[in-house]
């Protein structure tokens, strides 16, 4: 986890996420990689050669030279910086193999009813087409390190190495990890929640053998809403971040079936790390 990709659209929600990457880096000794995405329109008067364009671009890269230096001044971090001139989410999938990328930190609108929708949406779709392990920051949200980690299942078979940036940074800020399963108590049996209570438990004991030296729980949430049992939890228990995989799914399940992962990135107000598997 050395080097993080910051996408930015210079509104406080990216600024946040910003801050949110300088705090990590800083402890884990990581580059930041700062871009910005231009969408030219698809006209002869629209290219990377045009006398608007250089104009834009000038003032983009000046913006992002600002920021970068004032980061490096003030924290002593390394900041590079580019400009792209492609869909928002084809530069950001150009970016990971340009600098190699281990994770992204993007900003996004968790539940702050406001009406900067668009780059939540693009933290979404992100998650959703994204190799590698995005941290979600919340607007409302608020820098702390991340004492309480929860990770909430709702896959029980996987690698658990996929789980190694959530280490990585538990092991950092010596956090404790929760890791946890949902039953709804409407629509599954008893015998179903006694699977998932065994389970949960033997994916901790697990997860412990491979991380020793960190403080690894087992939570076995029961209710009859995801996202309202998650929530609360969440509330109650102080959580500083929440972890949840994502899985690569056909046409038919990305049109019939919404990814919880995406959805709650819009729900949140702490910062959502989505793993892919």
């Amino acid at each position: 986890m050395k080097n993080i990709l910051v996408p930015t659209d210079f509104s406080p929600n990216a600024e946040k996420a910003l801050n949110y990457a300088v705090q990590i880096a800083k402890q884990i000794k990581a580059e930041i990689f700062l871009i910005h995405a231009v969408e030219l329109p698809d006209t002869p008067f629209n290219t990377p050669h045009s006398d608007s364009y250089q104009k834009i671009s000038a003032n983009i890269n000046d913006q992002l030279h600002m920021i970068s230096s004032s980061i490096h001044d003030t924290e002593l971090i390394k900041v590079t910086t580019k400009l792209y001139t492609n869909l928002f989410i084809d530069s950001i999938l150009e970016a990971l193999t340009d600098f190699n990328i281990d994770f992204i930190v993007m900003g996004t609108i968790g539940s702050s009813g406001i009406q900067e929708k668009l780059f939540g949406s693009k933290t979404a779709l992100t998650i959703g087409k994204s190799q590698v392990p995005v941290l979600a920051i919340p607007l409302l949200s608020k820098w702390e390190q991340p004492k309480k980690i929860m990770i909430a299942l709702n896959e029980l078979t996987f690698q658990n190495e996929i789980l190694d940036p959530v280490f990585i940074l538990a092991d950092t800020f010596i956090s404790t990890v929760q890791v946890a399963i949902f039953t709804d108590t409407d629509d599954d049996a008893v015998e179903q929640y006694k699977i998932n209570q065994k389970k949960i438990l033997e994916i901790r004991d697990k997860l412990i053998n491979s991380n020793k030296n960190i403080d690894i729980q087992a939570v076995h949430l029961g209710g009859k809403h995801f996202y309202e049992s998650l929530n609360k939890w969440v509330e109650e228990e102080k959580i500083n971040m929440l972890v949840m995989l994502t899985h690569k799914r056909n046409l038919l399940e990305s049109i019939f079936v919404r990814s919880k992962t995406k959805k709650m990135s819009y729900q949140t107000n702490i910062p959502l790390l989505a793993i892919p598997f």
